[in-house]
């Protein structure tokens, strides 16, 4: 019988070599495991804040027989356009405070619109709204109070002197409060005025700024992404929760973050029919949505995952205020 000596030596050599593959995708593993992600890093090494007071502002409303938008400082913070009757909502609106001072809310009212019953396109006698500002001290228990309300009451309370909407196919109002905050954050206050710049030209860096964010997003090229919104996360952190990256409403947020970029599915949609909208003082810009009421007109498509652990492909959809820094002529994600 032959035997042929060239077989054992090949099976040796492939021995050898898938050995030594799973040994460098092993260490791949490892080091992808090690090595920290960039939004990780993004939160990584810093420590949280200590003051005698770390006050968090929020924004309270109830309302029936209308819709509403909430602007701080003329930033959106919250907004109602599904019709589901008499409804309270609360935001904390930390991240639209930059410093201690006076702020500024505005209050936008619109008419339900068509419903299952019948079309509404002004304000019916019984609309009515509720907004309240409170404060809640992190540092103190119990130390809920009530800052400023503003509301519009119902038909049956109202005076000569009270607000009436009632017949009005839009109404607007204006209010302001003092905040007294242990925190100074730049955010757009010595930001360029964007409405002095030739609107065409702002459209056109808003909208190529928009879609590169898309291509971003869609390519997941978390690095990037990270890079684009840092300054935003840093300012949220601070003025929102006080650098401590513990904190719920921060680690849900990265959360949601990283579901983005770990998603299989994922979809680059174009921006909806818009508008843009100016807030803080001009300072700051962002592309309302006008298909769909109450939605930025930026949106990406990705897989979220529920606290359930169920996974369903959903349409996100986002409100990004650009501002231009001083000395800059680059628009930058500020909020």
């Amino acid at each position: 019988m032959k035997t042929n000596k060239i077989t054992p030596l090949i099976t040796a050599l492939l021995a050898v070599m898938f050995t030594a593959c799973a040994q460098t995708n092993t260490s791949k593993e490892k080091k992808q495991a090690t090595e920290m992600r960039p939004i990780d890093k993004l939160y990584n090494n810093i420590q949280p804040l200590q003051y005698k007071s770390m006050p968090q502002y929020f924004i309270e409303a109830n309302q029936s027989g209308c819709f509403y938008e909430l602007y701080v400082n003329g930033r959106l913070v919250f907004n109602l356009f599904k019709q589901v009757g008499l409804m309270g909502n609360i935001t904390c609106i930390n991240d639209a405070i930059l410093k201690s001072g006076k702020q500024e809310v505005t209050v936008k009212l619109y008419p339900l619109g068509q419903t299952k019953v019948k079309r509404f396109d002004t304000f019916t006698k019984n609309a009515r709204i509720e907004v309240k500002i409170e404060k809640y001290d992190i540092q103190v228990e119990d130390s809920d109070e009530k800052v400023v309300t503003f509301k519009i009451p119902e038909a049956s309370t109202r005076s000569k002197n009270d607000i009436k909407i009632e017949g009005l196919p839009y109404y607007e109002h204006t209010f302001t409060f003092y905040a007294e905050v242990p925190y100074e954050v730049t955010g757009w206050s010595e930001s360029q005025d964007l409405t002095k710049m030739d609107q065409k030209q702002l459209e056109k860096e808003i909208v190529a700024f928009y879609n590169n964010l898309s291509d971003v997003i869609y390519n997941q090229d978390e690095a990037k992404w990270v890079d684009l919104v840092k300054n935003r996360e840093q300012e949220v952190l601070i003025s929102e929760a006080y650098n401590d990256v513990n904190e719920e409403s921060i680690k849900d947020r990265k959360r949601k973050f990283k579901q983005v970029f770990d998603s299989k599915f994922k979809k680059k949609e174009p921006l909806d029919k818009y508008e843009m909208i100016f807030g803080g003082n001009g300072r700051i810009v962002a592309l309302k949505g006008l298909v769909k009421k109450g939605y930025g007109a930026f949106s990406n498509g990705y897989e979220e995952v529920t606290r359930d652990g169920r996974k369903r492909k959903i349409r996100n959809y986002e409100y990004i205020y650009l501002h231009k820094p001083k000395g800059s002529n680059k628009l930058e994600i500020i909020r």
